[in-house]
């Protein structure tokens, strides 16, 4: 697994360089790398999504957008906001219908942080590749183990889906959507 991670923070960014040259685009997709595999690594091991890296990823979307980085500022705050109340909803839905808790807060914050940098626009792209990468980990662990997870943090599923919209929108040539 350490070969894996430390592949991943030389390979992403270097795919980051190649993908949006060097500017403040790339500079920004760097930092937007960084936090995604931090966030995913210390949320697969320990389940939890610290509130000042998932916060400080949101704000620095947010000041990123300011000048038009990646969406429009206006898309970006709209974002963060749809983002956090559709987790939030599902997550009270669940709770009501099956009495227990199916995420928890850490993952509402992730999105909207998310929804901050790419804007509401990539919100379903980014929630169908989270729940695919989600999918892909629990089959693979059944592949291995024969036995079927019992829970699988989203955070890295949302944190790659996050960074796949990134890469697949090419954001790069698109303002303001």
């Amino acid at each position: 697994m350490k070969a894996l991670i430390i592949s991943l923070h030389i390979i992403l960014p270097a795919w980051i360089i190649f993908k949006f040259g060097l500017g403040w685009q790339s500079f920004f997709a760097l930092i937007f790398t960084e936090y995604l595999l931090i966030l995913s690594i210390i949320d697969l091991y320990t389940g939890l999504l610290p509130d000042c890296l998932t916060l400080s990823l949101l704000w620095l979307g947010l000041f990123a957008n300011l000048f038009h980085l990646y969406t429009s500022l206006q898309s970006a705050v709209i974002g963060a906001i749809s983002a956090y109340l559709g987790l939030w909803v599902l997550y009270w839905l669940f709770k009501l219908l099956r009495k227990k808790e199916g995420m928890g807060y850490g993952d509402f914050k992730l999105l909207a942080a998310i929804g901050a940098w790419l804007g509401w626009q990539a919100l379903p792209m980014v929630l169908g590749l989270a729940s695919g990468l989600s999918l892909l980990i629990i089959l693979w662990h059944y592949c291995r183990k024969k036995t079927w997870l019992l829970y699988v943090p989203f955070g890295p599923g949302l944190a790659g889906g996050g960074w796949l919209a990134l890469n697949l929108l090419q954001l790069k040539n698109i303002r303001g959507w």
